[in-house]
Order: C-alpha cells, then structure tokens, then sequence
C-alpha cells in the first residue's frame, strides 16, 4: 500500500464479494480492517469483503413514523428468540405489529469479542455481529420490518471501545490521550489529527441509515464523549442528520442517552454550530426511577437517590428532575427552579430497559419486584403519558424469564475484571446468588420465550393501551400543553387530565408498594369509562368510583 498526502494509504486490487483480508503492518502483524464490514471469525480474524449493493430491497416505499408518534421495542437480538438470530428475529415481528409497536431498538450489533455480549462491548462498528448472521440476513430483518410499517432504530455506541480486539492504536491518532471510561479506550474527538477519527464516526452514522436502511440512531452514554472542541463531536453527529434529511423520504430519528435533561440537546443546531445538538429525543430515565422508588422503596437502582412522595409529582408535571450539558455536572433542579414543563413528546420513557432490569443480580423484571397489578398500573402511566414510550422485550406479557449482564471476553484479566466489576459497581445488592456474567446460562437464561407462556391478561391491557394511545394522538389529545398531572402519596394515586374543548379525558392510577397496607379511595369521575383495573363505581352515588390499590380508572367526561 502507498501512503497519500493526507497520511492515509491506499492500494487498488481485484476482489470479490466474500473474498477474506486483512492489513499486514510493518510489525508483520496481520490486522483486520478498521471499518471492516463483517468479521465472519470474530475480532481477531480477517475481515470480509461486502458488496452492499447485492441486497434486493423488496420494501422501496416505507413512508416511516413521526418521531413524537413511536411506540418504541427494546430488544436483544441475541436473546429475542430461541435461535438468538437476524433471521429468528423476523419471526416474531408480526407479534410486534399486533401489538402495536411501530419501532424496534435494537441493542448494539457491532462485533464484539466471544459469542455472547449485551452489545456494548464492540470495536468493528462497521461489522454486524457475526454469530446473529450475515449482513444481508440483518437487511432482511430491517425489510421485513419495514414491510410490517415498523421503524428499526439501532443502539450505537460513540463514546467508548470495547476493551478486546480494539487495534486502532496500531493504524493511526483514533484513541484519544486524556479522556478514560471505564469501559474501555475513548474516541479521540479532539487531539490532533483527530479529523480522522471524527469522520469515521460520522461514517459509521451514516453507514447504519444507507447501508442497511435503519430508521434511527440511539447514541449511548453522550455525557461520557470527550470532545473539548467546537462544534462538539455530537454537535456534527446533529448536523449530519439534519444533511440527511433534507433529501431523505422518510423521518431519521436522533435520540440521545444523556443521563440527564439537556435543552440544548433538542434544539436544532445553529448555524454557527454554536448553539443545539439536533437530536430529536432524549432518554428520560427519571420517569422510571420515580415510579420504582415508590414500588420499590429502600432499593437503590441508580446511584441518585429518588424520594417517593415528590419526585413522580415534579416529573409528570415537568419532565425531569435532573439537569446539565455535555460540559456541566449533572444536577437535581428543584421544582420551583424551573417550574416549566419541557415538550414531554420530545422524551423517551420506560418502566423497565436492559439496564434497570440487567444491573439487579437476579435480573428480575418489574412484576417479579412488585406484582401483575402494579406493572399493569404503572404501564398504563406510561402509555397514557405524552413523553415517546418505550418497552423491553417481554414486558408486554410480563414474562418470567430474567435479563441479567453477560459478555464472553477470552482475555483472562478482563473477565476478572467483568466478574468483579458488576458487584464493585452496584455494592448496594447481595451478587451471591446472580449467574457469572461470562457463563451460557446467563444468556440463555435471558431468553424471552414465546408469548403465550406469558400473562395473556397483560398482553390484552398493553394492546388497549397502546390502541388507545394512538386514537389520542389521532384526535391531537395527548399533547403536553394538553396535559394537567399531580401525584399524591398519601392517596397513593398519579392522575393525568388532558382537555379538548368540553370534554377532558382522565388518567388515574394508584401506585404504592406490593406490601403496603393501601385502602381503597373514593374518586370523582362522572364520564365513559374507556380502560380499568381493580375500579368500581360506587353504588347509589354517582359520578363516585372506588379504587382500590393498583387502580386505574381511564376514561371521557365533560371538562371541570
């Protein structure tokens, strides 16, 4: 190869589609390519040569689905199915449709070292998982789905290396000096000539939505991308999307992981790159510790601290409760520090993600912390709210089968460090009884299993739900200028009212521990009942109904 003007070397040869490579350095070390396109024995071995445009797209006309209008499915390719596979995952997305979905997120896919990881671990990130299947088998998932009218959006991971079978040291300045994670070696955004490594990353954006026809990136962790220049590396990633659509047919979705509420984070960017970051939603994980602090009270699954009796009040009617940026600290911002609500339709919430359920040593899901009633409960607060709601695989039918944490590293240190890492990470739990992280059973433990091995009643409830949420949308109802929400612990209830003209519809709901003492509680509603659970009327008073613990009563009346 010869080296060019830029530093870059380059050599033309004649090769086909499947043909194997990789780089000889002046070491003698043989290396595969850093933007391999698939690595068919793993991150060590030699890459393979992809023509993308063999694929046949039969789905040429998939109109997509506005952003603020996701119902978004989190799912693990690997543990979606049986088969653990692109092709097993195409199976099940009818089931998906039923349900209403129209989005699936898929966890990180990039190759990553040994044949079972969440994800997150990846260093070929232009290289789908081999042990999922081929590269054209992951474009067949991505038609099918589009043939069912669901999204695809692909959880991508720009702040950090996986910590086995990273060789981009050996090829150029990629890995930066003076940022760190934990996790592995950090991007390097802003060291010179750190132009390269900037633009690989900007490829790989671009790479996921062109070449393989995703709807959506999902960026991981954007608080830990160093970047200490202007515009910031998530600031160009905003840009690059907004290039992208103004010529795309269909809408790209941006949604960043943040740990926090950062304004400037939704705003388009400016064009002096100065101002906004172009996303078009952020995780709002504060939605999901409010609700599991008052069912799940005294055990800690963040390491902020959530309260109770205030924190669901302050969300529901603002949005968040912790703020910052990319160059700030996080912080808690009390409520009458920014009394205003965001635009909650620009939030992406949950009761359960791979984190919430996989860093607990039991990896339990919500029903298994609390009951089927107060999972139901908390769903329908979700799926009634105007932030973009969000499932885990296997939620809807409340299954038993567990989520837990594992990775298959060969390195001898590093699954030292992985067996470790987990209880010097979350000490608050008792790790004793948890499955090793690096063993089959973890993975395969986690295994979803078929639906009708699930509760059939809470499938029905997230189907209504969803149903319902969508003729909403459809009548311009669920709007956060639309909404007036309040929380009470000492009634233990959350209630939404959204106003139309004379009418208003109502959300009620009753949250509390499993193992609490709740009594029943009286509560005004005169209207078409439209969803309930554990909710009666009172006999002989009118407009009075009764709910008891884990209540929910949805439903129409005249405005008050």
């Amino acid at each position: 190869m010869e080296r060019q003007a830029d530093g870059f070397f380059e050599s033309k040869a004649a090769a086909q589609s499947g043909e194997l490579y990789s780089f000889e350095l002046p070491n003698g070390q043989h290396r595969p390519d850093p933007a391999s396109r698939f690595q068919p024995e793993g991150v060590h071995g030699p890459s393979q040569l992809v023509d993308d445009r063999q694929y046949q797209w039969e789905c040429q006309s998939f109109a997509g689905t506005a952003t603020a209008n996701l119902v978004i499915y989190e799912l693990h390719i690997g543990t979606f199915t049986k088969a653990g596979t692109y092709e097993g995952a195409i199976g099940r997305l009818d089931e998906l449709v039923a349900l209403g979905i129209n989005a699936i997120e898929l966890m990180p896919l990039a190759q990553a070292a040994g044949r079972r990881n969440w994800g997150y671990d990846g260093v070929n990130l232009f290289a789908p998982n081999h042990h999922y299947g081929t590269a054209d088998q992951l474009r067949q998932l991505v038609d099918a789905a589009h043939q069912r009218g669901l999204s695809v959006i692909h959880d991508v991971i720009y702040n950090h290396f996986g910590a086995e079978g990273n060789y981009l040291h050996e090829f150029g300045g990629y890995i930066s000096k003076h940022h760190k994670t934990p996790w592995g070696d950090a991007p390097n955004f802003d060291e010179a000539p750190c132009r390269p490594a900037r633009d690989w990353i900007l490829a790989n954006a671009i790479y996921w939505l062109e070449s393989f026809q995703m709807d959506g990136l999902r960026l991981d962790a954007l608080h830990c991308m160093g970047d200490t220049s202007s515009p910031h590396i998530v600031t160009e990633i905003g840009q690059t999307f907004a290039d992208l659509r103004s010529t795309a047919t269909r809408p790209y979705h941006l949604i960043a992981e943040s740990n926090i509420y950062d304004e400037e984070l939704i705003k388009e960017v400016s064009k002096s790159g100065d101002t906004g970051h172009g996303f078009d939603a952020i995780w709002c994980d504060d939605f999901l510790h409010s609700v599991s602090a008052i069912v799940r009270p005294g055990e800690h699954m963040s390491c902020r601290q959530y309260d109770p009796k205030d924190d669901l009040h302050t969300l529901l009617q603002r949005g968040y409760l912790f703020a910052g940026s990319l160059h700030a600290e996080p912080q808690r911002v009390p409520p009458e520090a920014d009394p205003q609500s965001v635009a909650l339709e620009k939030l992406v919430v949950s009761i359960q993600n791979h984190d919430f359920i996989g860093n607990h040593p039991a990896g339990l899901r919500f029903h298994q912390h609390s009951s089927l009633e107060l999972h139901r409960a908390a769903a329908a607060l979700m799926l009634t709210y105007p932030a973009i709601p969000m499932l885990f695989m296997g939620e809807e039918f409340a299954t038993d089968s567990p989520f837990y944490f594992f990775s298959d590293f060969n390195d001898g240190h590093l699954r030292t460090a992985v067996e470790e890492g987990r209880r010097r990470e979350y000490p608050q739990h008792d790790w004793s009884n948890s499955p090793s992280p690096l063993s089959v059973a973890a993975v395969n433990k986690s295994r979803i299993g078929p639906a009708s091995e699930g509760d059939l009643q809470t499938r029905l409830w997230y189907r209504q739900l969803i149903q319902l949420r969508q003729s909403w949308q459809t009548q311009n109802l669920l709007t956060s200028a639309n909404l007036k929400a309040n929380w009470s612990a000492e009634d233990s209830l959350a209630k939404m009212t959204y106003q139309l003209g004379e009418q208003e519809a109502v959300v009620m709901v009753r949250l509390h521990p499993a193992d609490a003492n709740i009594k029943d509680l009286t509560v005004a509603f005169d209207g078409e009942v439209l969803l309930k659970q554990n909710g009666s009327a009172v006999s002989g008073h009118a407009g009075q109904w009764n709910l008891e613990p884990a209540g929910v009563l949805i439903g129409i009346q005249a405005a008050r």
